[in-house]
């Protein structure tokens, strides 16, 4: 499907980058919201209101019609648009974006290497991506901070041996609604599901390390205590806490920096 009559190579930079910011996680946090406009307006000088409406635009666009064929469909564009230097300043682009969150996911490392080859730019979309300060996130595409969340929520129950009862999965659910409301419970169970199946399947140590490293990057030190109060709901839902769970809830505060009361609240 062609693109509108009056539609830029500006507007095809947006979808490219959207793309990335919203196409990957069907989020768009304020942090990547922030670099998308910049990155924009690096490449045409716009006041506010102006690249607010060029990425309205272009995410109506993206949305609305098939999101793989407008991508893939502006990549060819820009291929012809955009001098060489242009092109590495949008992969770069890409890159910020990408870490805005501090997790560099699988899905989004795929898109940034699909741009890149288009445009004989693979070298330098592997060197930027190798000494990114994002975690990088090799669970499979499925798998989101919300899933980091569920892990850790498993990995407290199972410390003091609870084989995840209707109760304690009950519980969890009710905390993960409260960090994405606009899930279904179902589809909150459905992550708990997949952080269990990964709980079972991948090693635990590295696990643990990627989990608590990539929520670290990615949530403020008030939102850290927000997960450990989480925690500790979860590890009373299963019975009294026991040694086990007040230990691993204590080491993971130190390691995001952050002291806790066992009585759930965070000092």
């Amino acid at each position: 499907m062609n693109a509108p009559d009056d539609w830029t190579t500006t507007h095809d930079l947006a979808v490219v980058y959207i793309a990335l910011a919203y196409g990957t996680d069907h989020e768009l946090s304020d942090e990547e919201l922030k670099i998308l406009k910049s990155a924009l307006q690096a490449w045409k000088s716009m006041d506010e209101p102006a690249v607010q409406d060029l990425i309205v635009e272009a995410a109506t666009v993206f949305t609305e019609r098939e999101a793989e064929t407008e991508f893939r469909r502006a990549v060819e564009e820009l291929e012809g648009a955009l001098s060489l230097e242009e092109r590495r300043d949008t992969i770069r682009h890409l890159i910020r974006i990408a870490e805005a969150d501090g997790v560099l996911l699988e899905r989004e490392q795929g898109l940034i290497h699909t741009l890149a080859e288009a445009w004989s730019l693979k070298a330098l979309s592997e060197d930027l991506l190798e000494n990114t300060s994002a975690v990088v996130q090799r669970r499979g595409e499925d798998w989101g901070l919300i899933h980091e969340l569920a892990f850790l929520y498993i990995l407290v129950a199972h410390a003091a041996g609870d084989d995840l009862s209707a109760n304690t999965v009950d519980v969890m659910v009710e905390r993960l609604q409260e960090w994405q409301p606009e899930r279904s419970t179902e589809e909150l169970r459905d992550v708990v599901r997949r952080a269990l199946q990964v709980y079972a399947e991948q090693p635990q140590e590295d696990l643990i390390y990627d989990s608590v490293e990539a929520l670290k990057e990615a949530l403020s030190s008030t939102h850290r205590l927000t997960v450990l109060d989480d925690l500790h709901t979860v590890a009373r839902a299963g019975g009294p806490l026991t040694r086990a769970e007040r230990d691993l809830i204590t080491s993971l505060a130190q390691a995001w920096d952050v002291t806790v009361r066992m009585n759930g609240h965070g000092g």
